[in-house]
């Protein structure tokens, strides 16, 4: 009952079509507040540690951006900051084309789901991972949510779901906030589908309801919500694959 069932994301049939030129606008129209936050300590600091590394640059690489593309990315930013080409390109290259499965077993790594964000690898002093809804400080969590315009209102009902722990609840309101709309007609569950919707609805691909949730809606709201109240942890539906990510994550550890 916990396992995540959806799409994995890790083929990406838009592959290669975002430029990056478009990461900065894309990142405040239509990525989810915990890749946003990620997103912006990046551009600020020029560096991630390897929980924001892996969380980030999985849903960079699910929402199309190519390996050739993502190493130009990082390197970029990176030596900005305190890391020159040659270490990049030593240390950090490697540990990008391995979650592309370029190296090592060749696995496809697969972006994180909400639940597996909100559930594993708390980040601590200095990280920027994890979901802001689950482990921000509220008045923190107040704070970023002012700067990023979302109303007084809307401030106030994120922060009453966030305090009644229905975290993933929260990040679907921040949606509704931030584009405009009543209800957002589907059950969030993955940073990359919020990214994907959002695409959609910007680009008319799709119309969300403006009248409030029918019976059905909200069932299935409170069904994809159920889990996230458990303290349980969360039961991986490849256990395989959560064996090799762990692997993965052995070539980010350098901070």
């Amino acid at each position: 009952s916990h396992s995540y069932v959806g799409p994995d994301y890790s083929v990406q049939k838009n592959t290669g079509k975002i430029s990056l030129e478009q990461i900065d606008a894309l990142s405040v129209k239509s990525f989810p507040l915990c890749m946003r936050q990620l997103h912006r300590a990046l551009r600020d600091n020029h560096h991630l540690r390897h929980g924001g590394r892996m969380q980030y640059g999985l849903f960079l690489k699910g929402i199309g951006l190519t390996l050739e593309q993502a190493l130009e990315f990082w390197k970029k930013e990176f030596i900005r900051g305190k890391v020159d080409a040659d270490k990049f390109d030593k240390g950090y290259a490697y540990s990008i084309r391995h979650s592309y499965g370029k190296e090592g077993k060749r696995t496809d790594y697969t972006p994180y789901s909400c639940m597996k964000i909100i559930m594993s690898n708390p980040p601590s002093q200095g990280d920027y991972h994890g979901c802001p809804f689950r482990h921000s400080d509220p008045d923190l969590l107040k704070q970023k949510l002012q700067a990023y315009k979302v109303p007084s209102s809307g401030i106030t009902q994120i922060l009453e779901l966030v305090k009644g722990m229905h975290y993933q609840l929260a990040c679907q309101k921040y949606f509704e906030l931030t584009h405009g709309v009543d209800d957002i007609g589907f059950s969030l569950n993955h940073p990359n589908q919020y990214f994907t919707e959002s695409q959609k609805l910007l680009s008319g691909g799709r119309e969300l309801k403006k009248e409030p949730n029918n019976s059905g809606s909200s069932q299935q709201k409170s069904n994809s919500q159920e889990s996230m109240n458990s303290n349980s942890t969360p039961a991986s539906s490849n256990t395989t694959a959560d064996a090799e990510l762990e692997g993965l994550e052995g070539y980010f550890n350098e901070d």
